[in-house]
């Protein structure tokens, strides 16, 4: 493969790993919306993947069959250790956006880039330039300024919320850096819907037990914003960002998802009046200009020999 080719590939998974970064920008107004109309966060946890695996589900079916036969080996990794890694996510995520809101849970979630640039060396051999670790040092720090910037933020972030946003940040750098190994070998398509449909029977026999029994929403409403919550941040944003992991670096895709505190910043401001001082717009340039970056070096790398064509790929 041409230097060219492989250049225009990781501008391709740049670009959907921003993509992805913006469609998951949305989460926290769906969410915030949800809880308002009485849908509590277990129910969400569990809901929104299972509306995403069954979209994925049909689309694949309708376009690309081949891509839903796995073997025993790719079920184990991808039904079993995307599933753990997807399902505690969900939980996390939707605990702490309760907990302590969806500003202060953000903050906490983007510490994953550091956790996945840390490990993407001695896991993957993907060992970060300087310029790169400087990238993400710049994008954490204008995501706290942009959450502190954000009016109504308590300062103090509290014991359970601490826990639950710091959890989602794990777990998301667990499924970046599992999803970085697994797309290559199994294909994006298998990577995202096996992942999502193992999370999705992890969270169904867990939070039961955990939590109780599932309450279903009542009302349209709630289940028009299911849908389309498990549709645009679950099926569409998980498959771009994991076909982004077959394209560009793992700490490249995590740092360029970073800009979804950015989105999430200026749609709380549009849409649940939720305005940003100064200081919190001076973190989303700082978010953008960190994205930015590591974009150019993603794209200005220079190639290394391509990974092999592995039999299953889709």
């Amino acid at each position: 493969m041409s230097d060219g080719a492989v250049r225009t590939g990781r501008l391709i998974g740049y670009f959907e790993a921003v993509a992805a970064a913006c469609l998951w920008g949305s989460s926290g107004i769906f969410a915030v919306h949800l809880f308002r109309l009485g849908v509590p966060p277990e129910t969400v946890a569990l809901l929104r993947p299972v509306v995403g695996v069954l979209f994925l589900f049909v689309a694949l079916a309708a376009a690309r069959p081949e891509s839903l036969r796995i073997d025993v080996r790719g079920l184990a990794v991808l039904g079993l250790g995307g599933g753990l890694a997807v399902a505690v996510f969900q939980v996390a995520y939707q605990f702490s956006t309760d907990a302590v809101g969806v500003p202060r849970t953000v903050a906490l979630l983007y510490l994953a880039p550091a956790f996945v640039t840390a490990a993407s060396g001695p896991l993957l051999g993907e060992w970060p330039l300087r310029r790169r670790i400087a990238l993400v040092a710049l994008t954490l720090a204008g995501v706290w300024l942009s959450v502190l910037g954000a009016d109504e933020v308590p300062a103090r972030f509290g014991t359970s919320g601490l826990a639950w946003g710091a959890l989602a940040g794990a777990s998301y750098a667990a499924y970046t850096l599992l999803g970085r190994f697994a797309a290559p070998l199994f294909g994006s398509a298998r990577t995202v819907f096996y992942s999502t449909l193992g999370a999705c029977v992890v969270l169904a026999i867990v939070l039961p037990v955990a939590a109780g029994p599932i309450v279903l929403p009542t009302g349209a409403r709630a289940w028009i914003l299911l849908v389309a919550f498990g549709g645009l941040t679950v099926a569409l944003a998980q498959f771009l960002f994991f076909d982004a992991l077959g394209r560009i670096e793992a700490s490249g895709a995590s740092t360029a998802a970073a800009a979804e505190p950015a989105v999430a910043a200026v749609l709380a401001t549009m849409l649940l009046s939720q305005g940003l001082s100064p200081l919190g717009w001076i973190g989303v340039a700082m978010i953008v200009a960190g994205v930015a970056g590591v974009g150019g070096t993603a794209i200005g790398r220079r190639t290394s020999r391509p990974r092999p064509h592995r039999p299953g790929r889709s």
